[in-house]
Order: structure tokens, then sequence, then C-alpha cells
């Protein structure tokens, strides 16, 4: 009698997560490109956050080797609300009669940097995405293979394309 019980009242430990294999796109559910487009102007640039941040978060479960870096992704999803919110907030102080139109022109250019900084964050999220799409496809020479100039002007409407796509030729 001199085994010592386990505490009976912590929280039982378990790997709830499920491990899927390399190159597995049964993480991805299919959704329509038309659907994300709707999503993205109904939403005033709302949703491609979300989904940018779930699929890169999917993406990366199942790729062995290279992954999207998280905090890229981190740092648009925070650049972009800051480029949404930050300026009209600003504008609003302004034009109630609080500033001058020195600091309301101050308040545009820095919207702009800011509009700027996500778009050049956004391509390189989206090149980085394709290129672990491509490797965890291993579709080099196929039709499903991510090309680079879609990539640049159509970013996650291409990628989910993409995704539709290879999961479409593996059924």
């Amino acid at each position: 009698m001199t085994q010592v019980a386990e505490n009976p009242y912590a929280a039982p430990e378990a790997d709830l997560e499920v491990q899927q294999n390399a190159g597995d796109l049964s993480v991805f559910s299919r959704f329509s490109t038309w659907w994300v487009f709707l999503l993205s102007i109904v939403t005033i640039g709302i949703y491609p956050l979300f989904w940018i941040h779930g699929r890169t978060r999917k993406l990366n479960s199942i790729s062995e080797h290279e992954k999207v870096p998280t905090g890229l992704v981190t740092t648009y999803i925070v650049v972009s609300l800051a480029a949404l919110i930050l300026p009209t907030l600003f504008g609003f102080v302004l034009a109630s009669g609080a500033g001058s139109m020195g600091a309301l022109t101050a308040i545009n250019i820095f919207g702009n940097l800011l509009s700027l900084t996500g778009f050049i964050l956004l391509e390189v999220w989206a090149f980085k995405f394709r290129g672990v799409l491509n490797r965890v496809t291993q579709s080099e020479g196929k039709r499903t293979w991510a090309g680079g100039v879609m990539t640049f002007f159509f970013t996650m409407l291409y990628m989910n394309y993409k995704i539709n796509q290879h999961i479409d030729s593996r059924r």
C-alpha cells in the first residue's frame, strides 16, 4: 500500500489533434472560390484574414519540412486590420473638428503606408503558401501546379482554386 495514486482531479491528457500524413489534402474541405470572392466583398475584406489564417494552419499541419511562417500570417492580419481601422478612426476624430488638415493628410499617408505594407505581406504569404502547396502535393509538371503570375494577381482566390483542383483530382 505504498503506491502513490495520481491526482484523480487532474484533467485527462490526450492528443486531440488528428495527425495527418504529409501531402494528405483531406484536411481541406472543398469551398467554392466564388463563395470566397463573395464573402471577401460582403465582409469588406475581413473574411480573407480568416481564410488565410485557417488554410495556412491546415497546410502547415500536413507539411513535413517547409512551413508557411505563422508570424508572417499574424503580421499580415495585424497590419491589415490596422490599415482598415486606424485611418477611419482618426478620420472621424479629425472630421469632428479636433484636428487640422495637415494631421488629416498625415493620417492618409500613414493609412496608405499600412495598405502598401499589407499588400507586400500578402504577396510574400501567397508565394510561400504556393511553394509549400506545390511541394506537399508534388504537382510539378501537372495541371494542378500553382503558377507564379496567377498567384501574384489573384493570391488567395487562386490558392483556393488550386486546393479545390487538388481535391477534385483525388476523387
